[in-house]
C-alpha cells in the first residue's frame, strides 16, 4: 500500500505540475475544444483566470512532488479538480477518462490522510455539551 501511495502522490504531482506549467508557459499543444466550452475557456483565458489556476497547480503539484504539506496540496487541488471533472461532463466530454484518473489519485490520498481532514466532520469543537 505504502507503494500504491507514493505512485499517487507523484503522479498527482506530476500531472498537476506540468499542465500548471502548461497555463502559464505554453509548451504543450493541447486540441482547442470546440462550442461552449471554446467559449467558456476564451472567457477564462482572457480575464487571467487559467493563469491563477496554473499557478495553484503548480503549487500543489511541487507540494505533492516534495512530500511536505499534502493535505495542503490536496486541499487546494479539490475544487481544481472538481472543475475539471465538471467541465468535462457538462461542456467538452473528450477529457473525461484523464479527469476520473484525477479524481481517483486525490481520492485515494485523501482516504490515506484523513486524519488531516477528519477534524472537518467534528459538528461543533469548541461547543461543551456536558450537562453541569
Amino acid at each position: 500500500m505504502k507503494y500504491v501511495l507514493l505512485a499517487s502522490r507523484l503522479l498527482l504531482g506530476l500531472i498537476f505540475f506540468i499542465f500548471g506549467l502548461n497555463s502559464i508557459l505554453p509548451f504543450l499543444h493541447v486540441p482547442l475544444p470546440s462550442g461552449d466550452a471554446l467559449t467558456w475557456f476564451g472567457i477564462m483565458a482572457a480575464h487571467g483566470w487559467i493563469s491563477f489556476v496554473g499557478v495553484i497547480m503548480i503549487v500543489a503539484g511541487l507540494l505533492l512532488l516534495v512530500g511536505r504539506f499534502i493535505p495542503l496540496a490536496l486541499t487546494l487541488l479539490a475544487p481544481v479538480i472538481v472543475n475539471i471533472l465538471l467541465y468535462h461532463a457538462l461542456l467538452w466530454p473528450h477529457g473525461f477518462i484523464p479527469a476520473i484518473v484525477v479524481t481517483v489519485l486525490e481520492v485515494t490520498l485523501l482516504i490515506a490522510n484523513y486524519r488531516s481532514f477528519a477534524p472537518l466532520f467534528v459538528p461543533d469543537p469548541t461547543a461543551d455539551t456536558r450537562k453541569p
